[in-house]
């Protein structure tokens, strides 16, 4: 298994139920935006439920908010919305081996979200988890595995030869945002793997 580190200035992922007005940010980023980021370094339509595992962990500084210029569609004035951000973010991904190669020279620019939100590859480095009881944060996880949390319904993967694209599979999680107290550690504990360098549990999903 590897682990690759992508870093990034901002990072933003819609949250679903916030179409206009005032949008917020996701405190972590859905498995769609996952999708985007292995389809970039690869070069193709990449389906998640084709890959053995994928397990991410997202962490950033905070969260900033900025005033965004906008046009409503098919007018000709503007509109100022407030959009949130993360800002110094930091993207781990847990990946089988083959994926080295493609994050060595990613195809495409790898985006956290946004256009804007341009992410460097910081290492690739072969890594060995543990299984044990230890906080998972900065993912989403099935909600059968019983954590506390937020729920949302998130794509999974999106349908790339359709135009537009359409949503392909979508399933309810638990959104955990990185822990950064005590009480949030013991609050979303659980048996998963460990990876003891970030010191963070790391749930794989496998959707194949």
């Amino acid at each position: 298994m590897i682990r690759v580190k992508l870093k990034a200035w901002t990072a933003s992922f819609r949250f679903p139920t916030f179409q206009s007005g005032y949008q917020p940010t996701l405190p972590v980023p859905p498995p769609s935006t996952i999708q985007g980021i292995l389809s970039a370094a690869k070069g193709e339509p990449v389906y998640l439920t084709e890959i053995p595992y994928v397990g991410y962990i997202f962490r950033s500084s905070g969260i900033g908010l900025d005033l965004e210029k906008i046009y409503a569609l098919g007018k000709v004035e503007t509109d100022i919305m407030k959009r949130e951000f993360h800002y110094n973010a930091e993207l781990y991904l847990y990946l089988p081996d083959d994926w080295k190669k493609y994050f060595k020279r990613p195809h495409y620019q790898l985006l956290l979200g946004r256009s804007s939100d341009v992410a460097t590859v910081e290492e690739i480095k072969k890594v060995g988890l543990e299984e044990k009881e230890a906080p998972l944060g900065g993912t989403v996880v099935p909600i059968d595995l019983g954590l506390p949390g937020m729920i949302h319904s998130l794509v999974v993967e999106y349908d790339y030869s359709a135009v537009p694209r359409r949503a392909k599979l979508v399933r309810p999680f638990v959104v955990l945002p990185f822990p950064r107290t005590q009480a949030e550690r013991r609050r979303q504990t659980a048996k998963t793997l460990h990876d003891p360098e970030l010191g963070i549990g790391v749930y794989l999903h496998r959707w194949s």
